[in-house]
């Protein structure tokens, strides 16, 4: 028997090359964990076959991918030279390198991409280990290519994460015409003392990409909530997981355990966990846990489902039979998209509630409405049919040993509607938004995919895909979609800076109906100015499952100029989509990244939590298709100076290049903190240290030891994040906190879209005074006026304010001081389309506002579809007027609707609770103790009789906080903030200059200090 040759890598990982073939056999599998002898894992999944006839290059394969080995197709797909390819006729897969780690792994040596020969990868990533905390997680240290007669395998072996003796071993294995992997781990506790061991994969789907499924009463789709401390409530035995993305561009996957007949764990949609349930292992004591893990083509989880089935069969003796039928509509149209029909399965009976039966299966009909599913024999079964997230047919099965055809089954029909936008009388790309008119349609036509993800009214394609998603439709010159029968309000956007399109529609059953709007340009960008949106997600991310052409579509629907691809801890670039569509001569793309803490580590040490260090985006990077995380380096474990360190050592130019802090108090994604002043607690109430005294403070400022880069040493701030302005207050306190400080750093606002429903691309975006036009674009001129804040923040309204020192061009917003001349004035323009309402215009100084400007002094527009009427203000003001009486000084000017009010229930500075109660106050009353999203007597009690008493009221800074809520719209209509609302969902109109910053005396910015705000 050949031996390989094994290479560590520095740290004590392994990259290897297979020097000959090892053999099955060797030494029992506990020796491989509990001795020193290397040998291989038993082959997992005894007793299951599957026969095919096996062509000529299609036996299993198992190899060190090289550069040059075609790529499997699919959004998520990220294997690189280094990694491990096992491949037969059915399946394509890749286990990262063990110096390769991605995503939830701090080594290699997971599975990272999982494809049927020909399909599309959608999976992110699986990883092993033994429980919840960062120190369950495998670390691969070693890696064996094994080749048998008619399979291939990988083993991997190494030990939990800082604990040499608890040691895991895994090992994939490949045989000829298997549409899956069989995987075997198992574990050792070499430690003197007992382990509690849950043996697990981690399934990483992310939030917005795969949605797991389990047959389990009550479930299927979906599942529990649950928390660190409670998730033992949530465990489940499953016969199987089966998953998959619904969308077009999707695999469906089947999980299912071999040596026991359930899988154990919890699910959600950001991360399923499944093997066994918790046992306590005495010292050298082993588990083992063998699973198959399948992939077949599809959008639903049919696919996966009936191959769970046929693993089962063969496992467990268990026999199922076929259920096969035609979904027709009234008016005959095409189907094909599950958001337009989808089928499920449920063992139960029609006098059971939904939520007490037993799904098994869900598949979406073809185009034809034809459809095939498996279900175990010999019970009872409840079909229902689902359109546009609605239960719209209903009927009873009895299932015995024969296969059942159902023949056609009969659903409401729906409208077909064929759109166009026209830019400038030229038809091409739009975003169309559509809304019930009326209550009767709302309750008609409001839906939720498989009961899951957002409610959308009406539900036209899955809200995490392609065009149409939820209530939104792409449009490129003419474009047809299928909708529900209702009334409905029609909205066209091609952005904020064009005319808004509305229509009235009612629609019948099997209608076709045509709508046009005109989305002419408006002059409002002022000269030397590009739009761009600095922070954008596609199909590349993690948790993002729109296809790469879809998202190009939506960067020219939103009428942007500057573009900066940020994907979740991978570099793309969207080359292909952009020249498939000639996007190149109509926008500018920037290459960047962002970085996602995903290992939970002891950054503070004030705290025993675990702690990321939240996101950021770096730009310009430079794509290397072939390397790991495409050029992005390894972004864990380290603090931001740190981060920046690896970022240069990767290419990105930080002399002029930019490092941006996102959304710096957004609430924490699955224990993992998502901005970096929330990760440490900043209390915005006291001034930052700037020496290393040991609190979680002083981590934002420090240099981490041997470093060049401080952790401070970003360039721009997220002061708007996302469509909906829910965070807005806390983002813009951080801001000024900085500035009050002298800690100046330009303010950005970035739509952070992820796809068409959750954030509108564009909305916000950033006005830049650049010198460089689109084509031939000059990245490095346009980077250096990001890092300098030449520029504004909006959703919709534009700010044009500069600074007249009497001799000289005026200037405008920038982080770089400037000294006025005694008669220095301020010049403030602003400008909207007449369907962005603007009624207010705020000049802060220090914080503080100093003057607003409203009502009569505004122009509101009476054409809110109109063209004319875009100037709203136009005013000059002494700057004598609005400084204090001494001392340096920065001032921001803020455009739209007012603000909401809030407080600061928790005391520590930042906004966080909104007059939730409407009774005037801002108190424990308003906040949401349930988390359920409306503050109501439940929120109140505390007390068996339901009441709270006055001794019961909580002190000052214990009585909770949020959440911080818009204001309400108006009642009517056609309200110019609901006609804004229309198209910008969750938002009010704002925007904001970057500052000012004034040098009195011209010897350096003095800042004002944390007195000098409100």
């Amino acid at each position: 028997m050949a031996r390989p040759e094994i290479h560590r890598r520095p740290g004590g990982a392994t990259t290897l090359a297979l020097l000959g073939l090892l053999f099955l056999g060797g030494c029992r599998s506990k020796l491989c964990l509990t001795g020193d002898r290397e040998c291989d894992l038993p082959s997992p999944c005894a007793g299951l076959t599957f026969t095919c006839d096996v062509a000529e290059g299609d036996e299993p394969s198992v190899k060190v991918y090289e550069a040059g080995d075609p790529l499997p197709a699919g959004l998520d797909t990220l294997v690189s030279p280094g990694d491990f390819l096992l491949q037969n006729d059915q399946v394509v897969a890749v286990i990262e390198a063990l110096d390769h780690a991605h995503y939830l792994g701090t080594s290699g040596g997971n599975l990272l991409d999982l494809a049927s020969r020909g399909g599309a990868d959608t999976l992110n990533h699986v990883i092993q280990a033994i429980g919840l905390l960062p120190e369950d997680a495998a670390v691969y240290t070693d890696a064996r290519m094994i080749s048998g007669e008619g399979l291939v395998a990988l083993q991997v072996t190494g030990h939990l994460d800082g604990h040499p003796d608890l040691r895991i071993a895994t090992r994939y294995e490949l045989r000829a015409c298997e549409p899956g992997l069989r995987i075997r781990t198992e574990f050792a506790n070499l430690e003197p003392d007992p382990k509690m061991v849950a043996l697990l994969d981690g399934l990483y789907w992310s939030g917005r990409e795969n949605l797991p499924f389990t047959p389990v009463a009550g479930t299927g789709f979906v599942h529990p909530s649950f928390g660190l401390t409670t998730v033992g409530d949530v465990y489940t035995d499953a016969p199987f997981l089966a998953a998959t993305a619904h969308t077009e561009e999707a695999s469906s996957y089947a999980v299912l355990a071999c040596d026991q007949p359930h899988l154990s764990g919890f699910h959600s949609d950001v991360v399923s966990a499944v093997g066994k349930r918790p046992v306590l292992l005495t010292t050298r004591s082993t588990a083992s846990l063998e699973r198959f893990f399948g992939v077949v083509p599809g959008r639903s989880v049919g696919p996966a489902a009936d191959l769970a089935l046929e693993v089962r069969e063969q496992l467990f003796d268990e026999r199922w039979v076929r259920i096969d039928g035609q979904i027709v509509t009234s008016g005959g149209g095409p189907l094909g998209d599950e958001a337009r029909a989808s089928v499920i399965l449920e063992e139960g009976s029609l006098t059971q509630e939904r939520g007490a039966r037993t799904p098994w299966t869900q598949v979406a009909p073809d185009a034809e409405g034809r459809f095939s599913a498996r279900v175990p024999w010999q019970r009872g079964y409840v079909l229902t049919v689902e359109a546009f997230g609605r239960p719209v047919e209903e009927r009873a099965l009895d299932v015995d040993i024969t296969n059942l055809d159902l023949g056609r089954i009969a659903i409401p029909g729906d409208a077909t509607l064929t759109l166009q936008v026209l830019r400038d009388g030229v038809p091409g790309e739009g975003l169309v938004f559509f809304h019930p008119a009326d209550e009767a349609t709302r309750e008609a036509v409001s839906g939720r995919l498989h009961g899951v993800w957002s409610t959308c009214a009406p539900l036209l394609g899955a809200p995490h895909g392609g065009s149409p998603a939820c209530n939104r439709v792409l449009v490129t010159q003419t474009t047809a979609v299928a909708v529900p029968a209702g009334n409905y309000e029609v909205f066209a956007t091609a952005g904020p800076f064009r005319r808004l399109g509305r229509a009235s529609l009612s629609v019948a059953e099997g209608e076709a109906q045509s709508l046009s709007f005109d989305l002419g340009a408006l002059p409002l960008k002022p000269t030397g100015t590009l739009d761009g949106d600095f922070h954008v997600h596609g199909g590349a991310s993690f948790d993002s499952s729109i296809p790469h052409l879809d998202r190009v579509r939506a960067f020219l629907a939103a009428d942007l100029d500057v573009i900066v691809a940020t994907d979740h801890d991978v570099v793309h670039d969207y080359a292909a989509a952009r020249a498939t569509l000639d996007a190149d001569a109509r926008l500018a793309l920037i290459v960047g990244v962002e970085t996602t803490g995903h290992v939970l580590y002891g950054l503070d040490p004030n705290t025993y939590v675990p702690k990321v260090i939240g996101h950021w985006i770096f730009w310009p990077l430079d794509l290397d298709p072939l390397a790991p995380r495409r050029g992005m380096p390894w972004d864990e474990e380290v603090e931001p100076g740190g981060l920046m360190e690896r970022m240069a050592g990767a290419g990105w130019p930080d002399e002029r290049g930019i490092a941006q802090l996102n959304h710096p108090y957004a609430e924490a994604d699955f224990g993992r903190d998502l901005g970096w002043p929330k990760a440490l607690g900043i209390d915005l109430d006291l001034p930052l240290p700037t020496q290393d005294d040991g609190s979680s403070a002083a981590l934002y400022l420090r240099t981490p030891e041997g470093g060049r880069f401080g952790n401070g040493d970003y360039h721009a701030q997220e002061v708007m994040n996302g469509t909906e302005n829910g965070d807005l207050l806390p983002y813009r306190a951080f801001w000024f906190y900085l500035l009050n400080q002298g800690i100046l750093r330009a303010g950005t606002a970035n739509s952070d879209s992820h796809g068409l429903t959750d954030n509108v691309l564009g909305t916000p975006r950033n006005l830049i005074w650049a010198n460089t036009p689109v084509v031939p674009f000059s990245e490095p001129v346009f980077d250096t006026a990001v890092r300098e804040g030449r520029m504004i923040g909006t959703n919709g309204p534009v700010l044009e304010v500069a600074l007249d020192r009497g001799s000289g061009a005026p200037l405008g917003p920038s982080i770089l001081p400037v000294q006025p001349t005694a008669g220095s004035s301020l010049r403030i323009r602003v400008s909207a389309a007449p369907w962005v309402p603007v009624e207010e215009v705020r000049i802060i100084v220090n914080g503080t506002v100093v003057r607003t400007f409203d009502g009569a002094e505004l122009v509101t527009p009476l054409d809110p579809f109109g063209a004319s009427e875009l100037l709203r203000l136009e005013q000059s003001l002494p700057l004598s007027e609005l400084l204090p009486e001494a001392g340096d000084a920065w001032i921001v000017v803020e455009a739209g609707a007012p603000l909401p009010q809030a407080g600061d229930l928790d005391c520590d500075g930042v906004p966080d609770t909104t007059d939730n109660d409407g009774d005037g106050a801002i108190d424990w009353r308003d906040v949401d103790r349930n988390d359920d999203g409306v503050v109501d007597a439940a929120d109140l009690d505390v007390n068996e009789d339901g009441k709270r008493d006055a001794k019961d009221t909580p002190a000052a800074c214990e009585g909770g906080e949020g959440p911080l809520r818009n204001p309400a719209l108006p009642e009517a209509s056609d309200a110019p903030a609901r006609i804004f609302e229309a198209v910008t969902p969750g938002g009010y109109p704002f925007a904001f200059t970057n500052p000012f910053v004034i040098d009195r005396e011209g010897d350096g910015f003095d800042a004002p200090g944390l007195e000098g705000g409100s």
